[in-house]
């Protein structure tokens, strides 16, 4: 009897060590997640650069096409389980809220940091999944090489794990007239309302 107890004991220790390892690597191979929900908030000074790359309808797109505008980008791949989402919706909210006439002065730009798979069709079926609208808003992507040149321009980090799974820095950023980062938010969730009194602040300046 005793020698069946303790095969039934090693049994069982040896099945919760296997689940518990089972789940371990499950979380080791999900996109990483930012710690806490709410985006930590910055003012900086940052100049940006030009650049070209392409837009959800697979047109070229040049940032200088959008110079005299406040500009908000953030940074995001189609198939991202958590962050992505949760930034654009952020994005389409801010959008929402600013006026006709804010909405002339004002551009958003989400840059794909998972070039493989998100191609022009892939963005323009993102961008309505999110109901942008378009005439503001751009979808970009592009070739790796131009892609991370934008990428390290805004200090993003970005790191595929595994087709359809890329680590990348949760940046939404502000971006002035004069193409100078001024705002910038890190994290998950930007808080909306903030983002909108911060582009205010720079569509109030003379």
């Amino acid at each position: 009897m005793n020698s069946l107890l303790t095969r039934i004991t090693r049994a069982l220790t040896c099945g919760c060590f296997i689940i518990v390892l089972s789940i371990v690597l499950m979380g080791a191979a999900t996109h990483e997640a930012p710690h806490g929900h709410t985006a930590q908030r910055s003012e900086v000074r940052m100049p940006i650069r030009n650049f070209s790359l392409t837009d959800q309808n697979g047109r070229s797109f040049d940032l200088q096409s959008v110079g005299g505008k406040v500009l908000l980008v953030d940074f995001a791949y189609t198939t991202c389980p958590d962050v992505c989402p949760l930034m654009t919706a952020a994005l389409r909210t801010v959008q929402t809220s600013l006026s006709t006439t804010e909405r002339k002065t004002v551009y958003l730009l989400t840059i794909t940091t998972d070039p493989e798979i998100d191609t022009p069709k892939v963005l323009a079926a993102y961008a309505k999944r999110y109901h942008a609208d378009l005439s503001n808003w751009a979808f970009l992507t592009g070739d790796e090489s131009s892609l991370a040149r934008v990428w390290s321009n805004f200090g993003v980090k970005v790191t595929r794990r595994a087709r359809g799974l890329v680590d990348h820095t949760a940046l939404t950023a502000v971006i002035d007239q004069s193409r100078s980062m001024r705002f910038a938010y890190h994290g998950a969730a930007p808080d909306a309302k903030v983002i909108v009194q911060d582009v205010r602040s720079l569509l109030a300046r003379p």
